[in-house]
């Protein structure tokens, strides 16, 4: 039986963007884009894969059919994805053999040094309902500009229903649409018309869409900083699927960090949750900040979440809550942990880290995974090392949070596109807590991957923990960008 992978194909949401004239309202425009699919095959059997690509009108155009080895990986670029330059749709790649799959969008020309960077994950199968709660129209001297993609997973038509909510709680309105098999169609909260509404500028709120008729839906979102020309950023995050979403939550975060050197925020990292109440009951929201080293301080915040409201907390800025509220952190400037988030009302979250890498900011952003979807085997395609002499071009950190109990007995392995094991490392993780494996900064435990390394790694729980896994991916040719996306379960 042939396996299905999803493929939301972000250069569509790129040109769309980039082709509208928003500079005249000092809307970011990250340049031209184009993306880079990594596949991997999940068995120790060869894999047999066909790819088709879909238009806004859901017509089929066939993209390459690659083997991939058992165990191995490959990278359909833009130059092997057969496509017509400009192409606004989707893909959908089906094999003998289960795939995960990580697209890479590449940005060229925009502000800056010229390069921006977003990731994403495929998905093997679509939700009745999907939730974008990050979105941003905001413009003036550090501008914010959201657009995201909805696909059609299902086998007939899907009649959707997209509703707008600000962050105060205040809808924007519902709009409708249909969205022919296997096409997107791209919404950009830069130019209203029949599927967006006239957004107040400084806008900043959410977007819930919902079949109405005709199967299921997945979605990408993209989001574009800008500011000072050297501050220009892009990340994309996969749709949270909220369907049937209920009751009490529990969402997690394996990336949280805040890192000043030296007591100053140049060259530091800092995170942020926005977390959005999807009930008509005021929420109660726990936040357990969990340090990767058991030396440094751990911090519980408490707040609340007006109903159908979203609230942004930042272990640089406060966010929603006092900037004072991290200071307990503070202890040796170079706190990084986990976060988990509990509520008693159904709630989904992204979460964004910001990096000040002398003077350059990057950011990336994804979407906060359910703990109740851990699991005890994840993939990571797109793992890179790529190093000439001594200038780091390429390289990824896998960053894993045990949502079990117990202390997690865990197993890393990272695959060269062939399908050979060059490394294993064994870890141990207590409950709620992370560890990040850093193919750069991990220094010589990671040269039996040498210094041309792509290809991707397998995390697996060997005592039965759960876990979640999150890659980020930071690129320094043909400039500086940073990406983060969900690792993918078996």
């Amino acid at each position: 039986m042939k396996r299905r992978l999803l493929l939301v194909l972000s250069v569509a949401l790129l040109l769309a963007l980039a082709a509208l004239p928003v500079a005249a309202q000092s809307f970011p425009d990250p340049g031209v884009g184009s993306t880079t699919t990594e596949l991997v095959n999940k068995t120790a059997n060869p894999a047999q894969v066909s790819i088709f690509y879909y238009d806004q009108n859901g017509t089929a155009i066939a993209g390459p059919s690659p083997t991939i080895p058992g165990n191995g990986s490959v990278a359909i670029d833009p130059a092997s994805s057969q496509l017509p330059q400009g192409f606004n749709g989707a893909g959908v790649a089906s094999s003998n053999q289960p795939l995960a799959a990580v697209v890479q969008t590449d940005y060229t020309g925009g502000p800056g040094d010229g390069y921006q960077m977003g990731f994403y994950s495929g998905v093997s199968a679509g939700s009745t309902q999907i939730c974008f709660p990050s979105l941003w129209k905001v413009g003036g001297a550090n501008p914010i500009i959201s657009s995201f993609a909805v696909q059609n997973t299902g086998t007939s038509v899907a009649t959707v229903e997209i509703t707008y909510m600000g962050r105060d709680g205040v809808s924007q309105g519902t709009r409708t649409d249909a969205i022919p098999v296997g096409a997107q169609h791209t919404y950009d909260l830069a130019v209203p018309g029949p599927t967006m509404p006239n957004l107040p500028l400084g806008w900043a709120g959410s977007a819930m869409v919902r079949v109405t008729s005709g199967g299921t839906i997945a979605g990408v979102a993209v989001v574009n900083w800008g500011g000072v020309p050297i501050s220009a950023r892009t990340g994309d995050y996969n749709a949270a699927d909220c369907a049937g979403l209920s009751g009490a939550t529990t969402l997690v975060a394996p990336t949280a960090y805040r890192v000043r050197p030296g007591g100053s925020w140049t060259g530091g990292i800092w995170s942020a949750l926005n977390i959005q109440n999807l009930s008509n009951t005021t929420a109660n929201v726990t936040i357990r900040f969990t340090p990767r080293n058991p030396a440094s301080p751990s911090l519980t915040v408490n707040t609340t979440i007006a109903p159908n409201s979203a609230k942004g907390v930042n272990t640089r800025t406060g966010g929603d809550v006092p900037a004072s509220t991290f200071d307990p952190l503070n202890v040796d400037n170079a706190w990084d942990g986990t976060a988990t988030i509990t509520s008693d009302q159904p709630i989904v979250a992204t979460v964004i880290t910001q990096w000040d890498r002398a003077g350059s900011f990057e950011g990336a952003i994804y979407s906060a995974p359910n703990a109740n979807q851990g699991a005890t085997k994840i993939f990571t395609p797109n793992v890179k090392r790529v190093v000439s002499g001594t200038n780091w071009q390429k390289w990824s950190a896998i960053i894993i949070q045990n949502l079990g109990s117990s202390t997690a007995d865990v197993t890393v392995t990272f695959y060269n596109r062939s399908g050979t094991a060059l490394l294993t490392l064994n870890q141990t993780i207590a409950p709620n807590a992370g560890i990040g494996l850093n193919t750069r900064t991990g220094g010589a435990t990671f040269n039996p991957l040498g210094n041309a390394f792509e290809g991707h790694a397998v995390v697996t729980s060997n005592n039965g923990q759960p876990l979640a896994v999150v890659l980020n991916g930071i690129v320094r040719v043909p400039g500086g960008a940073s990406g983060a996306t969900n690792g993918i379960p078996e």
